[in-house]
């Protein structure tokens, strides 16, 4: 029978090198939630294993050019940190990321269903906003949320005019999106504020989407007047 401590480490070695991982990763007993924090510790110390924050790891990858062990990628805190707050990253990195403007983020924003307070992870400064959907740890949503908050923050997303979003949103994103996609941006819009509600229901007119256009000005009120930043 192998014992509990190569075990353990097997399990270790087959997570990929350079991937964050944490206790909830492994499968043993709860009762041996103490023995694994020593033997992870243990791996730290021999350099096996890089210790991010507690209770987070991981196997540094080595370098093919002979600079030795490589540090976790960015990508992989964000995921990491992600997973962490039970949600996904937004904001100006993403905005960039999509096209829509041109500006490099200094803050690293994640939309969760719980915001914390601001604070630094290694050499990130980390922002939380608020998620319209609960399901927002759901990989499939995230492109039209991250769509979705990109109309919400119109006004401030930096080098750019809420007309530049408007019109790049609608030609980039929406004439591309087919019948099943634009329902599900209907759907999720429905959680959104009222103003990107109405800036979906102006867009899904402009690309001819009459019926789904009309569901959408339903979630709005009549007498609701809004000081739009485009030009329909």
């Amino acid at each position: 029978m192998v014992s509990f401590r190569k075990e353990i480490l097997r399990q270790i070695e087959r997570i990929d090198a350079g991937r964050i991982f944490t206790f909830r990763d492994l499968s043993f007993d709860t009762e041996k939630t103490a023995n694994v924090a020593v033997l992870l510790s243990e791996q730290s110390r021999k350099g096996v294993l890089v210790r991010i924050e507690k209770g987070a790891y991981y196997r540094p990858p080595k370098s093919v050019l002979g600079l030795g062990k490589l540090p976790v990628y960015q990508d992989e805190q964000f995921r990491y940190l992600a997973g962490k707050l039970d949600g996904y990253i937004t904001g100006a990195y993403i905005y960039n990321k999509m096209g829509l403007t041109e500006q490099v983020a200094t803050t690293i924003t994640i939309a969760t269903p719980n915001p914390v307070r601001h604070f630094r992870f290694k050499n990130l400064d980390v922002e939380c906003v608020k998620a319209y959907c609960m399901d927002c740890s759901d990989e499939s949503l995230v492109p039209y949320l991250r769509l979705l908050d990109a109309i919400k923050d119109m006004k401030r997303i930096p080098g750019t005019t809420g007309q530049d979003i408007y019109n790049r949103v609608k030609s980039q994103y929406f004439n591309g999106y087919n019948l099943l996609e634009l329902k599900k941006i209907v759907s999720l819009a429905k959680s959104y504020p009222p103003r990107v509600r109405k800036t979906v229901t102006d867009i899904l007119g402009d690309i001819g989407q009459t019926v789904l256009q009309a569901e959408m000005a339903k979630t709005l009120l009549p007498t609701t007047r809004f000081n739009l930043d485009y030009r329909v």
